[in-house]
């Protein structure tokens, strides 16, 4: 059976990547569509489902866990240029020995050598689960994660990096298990750097993380963290974390745009509701939707407290996202494009946000991996390495901790890149050098009450350690 991947590149070969969009406008209908059920009409409401089917989200919630462990164990920090399988068999093309190769959980396949996936929806009857990563070198730089019922296909023309451009079509509808996600595809760009790919013939240039949903006519962006731009038909949009943009399609053609896309609003909640963020490759806090603009220069605080200390002065007319508030709405927790996150007074905003979901007094840290890759790490010293007292060499060693010793990740410092770790009922501190972990570390919480690093030893002779001037009597 040949691939569309293959009609699209003998079509477009030698042809400039912008000839590729224009050739998808007028090719798009003749996208392989892998045998699925009808979608129904009405993907985002809550009545599409037949009385009785649901399954409450605390029946479910743990066979849902169960799949994101398993992903975990066999997709989190896997190679750049690989694709890999965090679930159940997808449907793959071409067909053979590729696919057979990429049916196993945690199968690894070179990324261009896969032209279309169809992963599996989530089913916690069947057990069945549709978790795949495709990590895209460069000059493409960007993670792409589907979860759910998803549909790739590789519509790149010849001279250009495998995926650089793809068709995407999600299952639409809410998914039988109450504590399931749509199905989605999410897209991450590496810390600090950007990325460009084409998707659904709309240009995507993003430099944070994005989610991707189709409806029976529409394709929905959804900006998770930092800014991205959406370009269609020439114009573009820019969207900043918490924003929502969509274009057209006409047909069940998601090749073709009809439209350029539309003013970006505060997201629908409905879009990221149980999304499992500690797959992603960076896992984060989820944006609530829209964003807020500060009046004027205003403090970013540590603490949603008037008396809290102030972590920096953000200008006027600064673009932020939202990650909370407090109860009483007096307080938002915002992070700023940078990474920064803290409170302001909400008072000092301009606020365009969407429902607020997220409602606490402390703040909340980054959500952990699944299962033991979130608390375990394992010694990585050919001698071994001291166990110490406190989060740096100068304090005395507890113990010495041999070689490939499994340690319990406790806390972090807040001023070494040490971290507190549990062995044998015994806990301690060791450099993060010597600690090999696939856990997030930005979501090991800070110990506070670390012991301070002593004082340095006044020099001799020295006055409040300033030197006396040599010129002067």
């Amino acid at each position: 059976m040949q691939m569309p991947n293959a009609i699209y590149r003998s079509l477009l070969r030698s042809q400039s990547f912008a000839l590729l969009c224009l050739a998808l406008l007028f090719i798009g209908g003749g996208i392989f569509v892998f045998a699925q059920d009808t979608p129904p009409t009405d993907p985002l409401a809550e009545s599409r489902l037949p009385p009785g089917v649901a399954i409450a989200a605390d029946v479910c919630a743990p066979a849902m866990t169960n799949f994101w462990t398993t992903a975990t164990g066999a997709c989190i920090n896997q190679p750049e240029g690989f694709a890999c399988n965090g679930g159940s068999a997808p449907q793959v093309q071409p067909e053979g020995a590729v696919s057979s190769a990429f049916a196993p959980t945690g199968a690894l396949i070179e990324v261009g050598e896969i032209d279309a996936i169809r992963t599996p929806a989530l089913d916690v009857m069947s057990g069945t689960s549709g978790v795949v990563y495709l990590r895209l070198p460069m000059p493409i730089n960007l993670t792409l994660l589907a979860i759910g019922g998803v549909e790739l296909h590789d519509v790149s023309p010849d001279g250009f990096a495998a995926w650089q451009s793809i068709v995407a079509q999600t299952d639409v509808g809410f998914p039988t298990c109450g504590a399931a996600p749509l199905s989605v595809v999410i897209l991450q760009a590496p810390l600090n750097s950007s990325s460009r790919i084409v998707v659904n013939g709309a240009s995507l240039n993003m430099n944070g993380t994005m989610l991707v949903h189709t409806t029976e006519t529409n394709t929905v962006f959804v900006v998770l963290s930092g800014i991205a731009t959406v370009t269609t038909f020439g114009q573009e949009r820019v969207v900043y974390t918490g924003q929502q943009v969509a274009i057209s399609h006409e047909g069940g053609d998601f090749a073709t745009p009809t439209s350029p896309a539309t003013t970006p609003i505060p997201y629908d909640l409905s879009l990221t509701r149980h999304i499992p963020v500690s797959l992603f490759d960076r896992p984060m806090v989820l944006p609530q939707p829209g964003t807020v603009i500060t009046q004027g220069a205003v403090n970013l605080r540590s603490d949603s407290d008037i008396t809290s200390g102030v972590i920096t002065q953000v200008p006027g007319g600064e673009v932020l996202s939202v990650l909370g508030r407090t109860l009483d709405g007096e307080w938002y927790h915002v992070r700023r494009q940078n990474g920064e996150s803290g409170w302001m007074s909400a008072d000092l905003l301009l606020r365009n946000v969407g429902a607020i979901e997220a409602v606490y007094q402390a703040t909340p840290i980054p959500p952990q991996r699944y299962g033991e890759l979130g608390s375990r790490g394992r010694v990585v010293a050919t001698s071994g390495v001291n166990l110490r007292v406190g989060p740096d060499v100068i304090f005395p060693a507890i113990l010495t901790l041999n070689n490939d010793t499994t340690v319990n990740l406790v806390a972090r410092s807040p001023y070494s890149p040490w971290v507190k770790v549990e062995v044998g009922g015994v806990e301690g501190w060791v450099a993060l050098v010597n600690i090999e972990t696939q856990a997030f570390l930005g979501a090991i919480p800070m110990d506070f009450n670390a012991p301070p690093l002593p004082p340095p030893t006044a020099i001799p002779g020295s006055f409040g350690n300033a030197f006396p001037d040599p010129d002067r009597d």
